[in-house]
């Protein structure tokens, strides 16, 4: 029941009671002083006195029956509200016992957090640690990488130099190469006209034998007319006909001699054009000059091979040095980053310092509901709290955080973080 109700009610009985008393004067007032008061012998002004403590008993008493006729209890119902607030208070006293006990027990509670949240700085720093001993051991993996790729480097770039020498030599040997083809083809040439020309001339001497042969054939001819004359006359003419029988043996011996020779001749101009024929001929020649031009190009394609492999070799070497040094700038920008453990260690420490500002607080809120009684009882208010952890920060984002989480707007304070790497 609140303070207004008990107003309301009170000013109703007493309302009640006045408006009683005040009949009553009205229609007795007469009565008591004429009748009563000398029916008993006392003066008006005793009488008066009387009439008053009587009046005043009797309101009070009617009060008290008016507030039991209307409220059940003598007091207006304030009885009623008196065992309410009793039984309120003892309420609130258990459920103050309750709640402190739950508030002590908030620190039991948060010392579980911190023992998990101190287990996972522990797991964090021990992956952090096997993080950069692998990272450590990739590192001597990319260092020998390097220095294998620099020597690498070093002696394919002498091999260039020494292979750019032998390309260029072997540029003049083809060059001398398509020298000598051209040559040997002019040569063949020329011996394949010296030949033509020398089989020409063996066939000419045929002109010269045939040419004996007719006067082989018209000695025989002489002789055989010298023959006849020699057998006109007689024994005169008998040593005449055995010179012209010799001159006509003389000339069968030459004409045999002249086709000997003739074959002979021709067996030979054969011979030398059926020797040479094969090895001059034109087909053979362009043959020769066709092999000879393929083997210097397949050369000309050999050296540009090379080269092409050269240039492979130097851009494949030169990639893999890129590599290798973008590589070890990754690492040590992984390595940078597993620093990361060592921000989030701090940043939980913070965190666990904060719980046990919670727990100290909490505590105080403990005693603060059992020393009720007490108005001098002081604690710290748990705003001042946030801003004492608030300027423990070491970091913008924990700043940033914390203002955002309370809807508070400021730009975080400059400079570095003062964050402790290992």
């Amino acid at each position: 029941m609140d303070i207004a109700t008990l107003y309301r009610r009170s000013t109703l009985v007493v309302a009640l009671v006045a408006l009683s008393a005040g009949i009553a004067v009205y229609f007795l007032n007469g009565w008591f002083h004429r009748t009563f008061l000398a029916g008993l012998g006392i003066t008006q002004p005793s009488g008066d006195a009387i009439g008053t403590v009587l009046i005043l008993s009797v309101a009070y008493l009617a009060q008290r029956l008016v507030s039991l006729a209307f409220f059940r209890d003598q007091f207006a119902g304030m009885a009623t509200v008196q065992q309410q607030m009793a039984s309120s208070s003892r309420n609130v006293e258990v459920v103050n016992e309750e709640v402190s006990q739950e508030l002590r027990a908030v620190p039991t509670y948060n010392g579980v957090l911190r023992n998990q949240l101190d287990s996972v700085i522990q797991q964090t720093e021990q992956a952090a640690y096997d993080i950069t001993s692998r990272l450590q051991a990739i590192d001597g993996v990319v260092g020998r990488l390097n220095e294998f790729v620099t020597t690498s480097s070093s002696e394919a770039n002498q091999l260039a130099e020494h292979s750019e020498e032998n390309i260029v030599q072997n540029q003049r040997l083809i060059g001398e190469m398509r020298q000598y083809i051209e040559t040997r083809i002019t040569e063949a040439q020329a011996d394949q006209q010296r030949v033509a020309q020398v089989v020409s001339e063996a066939r000419s001497l045929e002109s010269l034998t045939n040419l004996i042969k007719d006067i082989a054939a018209q000695t025989n001819l002489l002789a055989l007319n010298a023959a006849i004359e020699a057998a006109r006359a007689g024994e005169a003419g008998r040593g005449f006909a055995v010179v012209a029988d010799e001159v006509r043996k003389l000339s069968a011996e030459t004409e045999r001699a002249v086709q000997a020779i003739n074959r002979g001749i021709q067996g030979v101009a054969g011979a030398i054009e059926t020797q040479l024929q094969e090895k001059l001929s034109s087909v053979n020649l362009d043959r020769e000059q066709a092999a000879l031009g393929q083997f210097a190009d397949q050369l000309v394609q050999v050296g540009t091979s090379y080269e092409d492999i050269l240039r492979h070799q130097a851009m494949v070497i030169e990639t893999v040095r890129g590599s290798s040094e973008e590589l070890a700038t990754m690492f040590m920008d992984t390595l940078a980053s597993v620093q990361f453990q060592d921000v989030t260690r701090q940043q939980i420490e913070h965190t666990m310092q904060a719980l046990e500002r919670l727990d100290s607080h909490l505590a105080g809120l403990a005693e603060r509901l059992l020393l009720a009684e007490r108005p001098d009882f002081a604690y710290v208010p748990l705003a001042e709290h946030l801003d004492q952890l608030y300027s423990q920060y070491v970091m913008d984002s924990q700043r940033s955080t914390h203002q955002n989480s309370l809807n508070q707007s400021g730009g975080a304070s400059g400079g570095s973080p003062k964050v402790e790497l290992f």
